[in-house]
């Protein structure tokens, strides 16, 4: 009976449904402070009238774009009640999961691991929490997924009216969050890659890129420009003006392979938990991703500060299936990209615009971690190892899941099924969380 919900056509509406009003239903108990001080800009905005540089606030590093559209909402707020403001992010999470239902309709055919798969968009805690509070991650989401979806479009038929439009998706996201360095060579690079099989020579590709290219600078680069006028460089961290020495993480070799999942079980939640737990980076992505190991802000304090963390014991219990599925997903990935760049001119214009799609979102999510490790190498600081600072390439994992329950469907019924109720189970434990957290809430 339950599979059957799930083969159904209509599922995915229901749960792109179910979904929004998830959201909206969370934003009458969860509070909008979240893990930085977004207010801070948005409120310097407001009373000085301009934007703040660098090191006039905490989260002034950060481009613009979110704190400038969240003016109008700041209008019936203060620094200190963000309520009204918290409704921006609301209706930016609602169209970002809009966006990945379209995606996800129109890439993915098999119904049943399709349905499945997009649980992950609905129930993911990271990726809800962290589009809800004040902050430009959830801005930064939307973008991100719209950048998938005019992919999409480009790819389908390339244009120099899509990629017009790439590059300006592209600047907004750089006005956005700096993120998007991410972004931009493999964007660029799967385009000129197109032109060049539609045989286009290097000069023509170069000649068609320079407006594209601009286009993406001048809407972009304020902030880096700023940067480099009183910084000297384009692009500066808050922790290069306020080192957090006391999160450093480093300890060895150790820091990268070890993986305790008994012990993360143990002390699911980073408040009075396990400090070892912060020295491995394996141990900080995974929990932060799944669950709200690291994040002390928001005021779903239940989870947090009573017996009631060992749910996020539960979730990283079963969150290890869809964390596999997702490894073999990525393989799969992998394996076709490498195939792909081997034998590129003997496809067909079918086989390329599919093979060049899947390249693609493997390039945008493996550059969007390789961007974030290097952030936390370079500051030595846990809180860089953060599972939502790539979640602007969320639908590149979404996929990944997609294609790992799709192989699992062709090879082992037993493996199948355990992987379609992980994902489900899963799901229901975010339920039960949320649930809770939100009754709580209202009873005190």
């Amino acid at each position: 009976m339950l599979f059957s919900f799930f083969r159904s056509e209509r599922a995915l509406t229901s749960l792109l449904w179910f979904g929004v009003a998830f959201r909206v239903f969370l934003y009458f108990f969860i509070s909008p402070f979240g893990a930085d001080a977004h207010g801070e800009v948005i409120n310097f905005i407001a009373v000085h009238h301009r934007l703040p540089h660098t090191r006039e606030t905490f989260c002034a590093m950060h481009p613009p774009l979110y704190y400038l559209l969240a003016q109008p909402f700041y209008a019936f707020d203060t620094l200190y009640d963000l309520k009204v403001t918290q409704l921006l992010s609301v209706i930016l999470s609602c169209l970002n999961l809009y966006v990945v239902y379209l995606l996800v309709k129109h890439y993915f055919k098999n119904t049943l691991t399709r349905n499945v798969s997009f649980l992950l968009a609905t129930f993911l805690h990271s990726y809800i929490t962290f589009s809800l509070y004040v902050t430009n991650d959830s801005l930064s989401y939307l973008v991100g997924t719209w950048c998938f979806w005019l992919l999409a479009r480009y790819f389908q038929a390339p244009s120099a009216k899509s990629e017009r439009w790439l590059a300006l998706a592209l600047g907004i996201g750089l006005l956005t969050k700096g993120t998007f360095l991410a972004f931009v060579p493999v964007i660029f690079g799967a385009v000129a890659l197109t032109l060049w099989y539609l045989k286009l020579s290097w000069k023509q590709i170069i000649l068609r890129l320079l407006l594209p290219v601009v286009i993406t600078a001048a809407v972009g680069g304020y902030k880096f420009a700023e940067n480099i006028y009183y910084e000297g460089r384009p692009v500066v961290h808050n922790m290069d003006v306020l080192p957090l020495d006391d999160q450093k993480t480093y300890i060895g070799l150790k820091s990268f392979y070890g993986f305790h999942l008994l012990r993360l079980m143990k002390s699911p939640v980073i408040y009075n938990g396990d400090p070892k737990l912060l020295h491995v980076y394996p141990i900080v992505l995974y929990s932060t991703f799944w669950y709200k190991f690291a994040d002390l802000e928001n005021d779903f304090n239940l989870g947090v500060k009573t017996r009631f963390r060992y749910i996020g014991s539960l979730i990283y219990l079963v969150a290890m299936i869809p964390t596999l599925l997702i490894l073999l997903g990525l393989g799969l990935m992998i394996k076709q990209t490498f195939r792909f760049f081997l034998r590129m001119r003997a496809l067909t214009a079918a086989e390329f615009t599919e093979n060049i799609e899947k390249s693609t979102w493997l390039g945008l999510f493996v550059v969007s971690v390789a961007l974030m490790l290097v952030a936390g190498f370079k500051y030595d600081a846990w809180s860089c190892f953060q599972g939502r600072l790539f979640l602007q390439s969320f639908f590149s994992l979404l996929a990944m899941l997609y294609f790992g329950l799709t192989y699992l469907q062709s090879r082992s019924t037993l493996l199948f099924k355990v992987g379609m109720y992980g994902m489900i189970g899963l799901a229901f434990l975010y339920s039960i969380y949320f649930g809770v957290e939100c009754l709580y809430k209202f009873i005190a």
